[in-house]
């Protein structure tokens, strides 16, 4: 009944969540001593602290940091990522936008081989869906992610926040192909590294390319093998996204009409 609750007494005009509210997020089982909270334009932030005498891989940013950070790369993308700020606003006119800072993710036995810096997971508190009277928009940050250099937070926060959020919204999160789902996602992380001036020739920039490639490899044929228009699109060092996300959409209808 968790989220069935917080749609019935979630506010109408943005402040920061009320201890009660909160609770109802991620689980009357919390106690109110490890919640901070906090709220960016209308995005609503709960900082968790861990239990104490809890140990993790690396030493953990209290809460109040934690959302400060977060607020940093808020206020980038805000300030320099028009199309994610008005997709953002989309969310906010449907449902709550919550962040949550858990440094209890990820646990202990997920895989080591990647950094796992931020999560969309809207059910991630609460696997009821059923419970939900209409879409909740929640990413969670890492212990690993508030660690991150600000300007790559950004930009993976638009990956989960934007990229996923708008599909929940659109009701093809979890529809789609997963490597769809994420090709779409990379495309708006994409943007976000462009809108925050990021050095495109830079060994991580480089890796993220090659990255957006593979997560993008059917899409990408699918351009070059049917869209020339859209294939051009993508041949370019910061290739225009709100364009190629038209594309995409394009791309979408092709694979459910065969």
């Amino acid at each position: 009944m968790l989220l069935f609750l917080l749609f019935n007494f979630w506010p109408p005009t943005a402040a920061a969540l009320s201890e009660k509210q909160a609770l109802a997020i991620v689980g009357v089982e919390t106690p109110p001593s490890a919640l901070t909270l906090a709220e960016f334009n209308g995005i609503s932030l709960i900082g968790l602290t861990p239990p104490a005498g809890q140990s993790f891989d690396v030493p953990i940013v209290a809460a109040n940091k934690a959302l400060t950070i977060i607020k940093q790369a808020l206020a980038l993308i805000d300030a320099n990522s028009p199309f994610s700020k008005s997709q953002i606003q989309r969310l906010k006119n449907t449902g709550p936008v919550i962040i949550v800072y858990d440094p209890r993710y990820p646990d202990k036995l997920s895989s080591m081989s990647s950094v796992k810096i931020a999560l969309f997971s809207p059910y991630f508190y609460n696997p009821k869906k059923s419970d939900a009277k209409g879409p909740t928009f929640l990413i969670i940050v890492s212990r690993h992610g508030v660690k991150w250099p600000v300007k790559e937070l950004a930009a993976v926060m638009v990956h989960e926040l934007v990229g996923h959020g708008i599909q929940h919204l659109n009701n093809s999160w979890g529809k789609m192909r997963l490597i769809d789902m994420e090709c779409e996602a990379w495309l708006y992380e994409e943007m976000a590294y462009q809108n925050l001036k990021m050095d495109k020739f830079s060994n991580e920039m480089i890796d993220f390319k090659k990255q957006l490639e593979k997560q993008c490899r059917n899409f990408l044929r699918y351009l070059r093998g049917h869209d020339p228009k859209g294939a051009a699109l993508w041949e370019s060092l910061n290739p225009d996204v709100p364009k190629l996300l038209k594309h995409f959409a394009g791309y979408q209808r092709y694979l459910k009409s065969r």
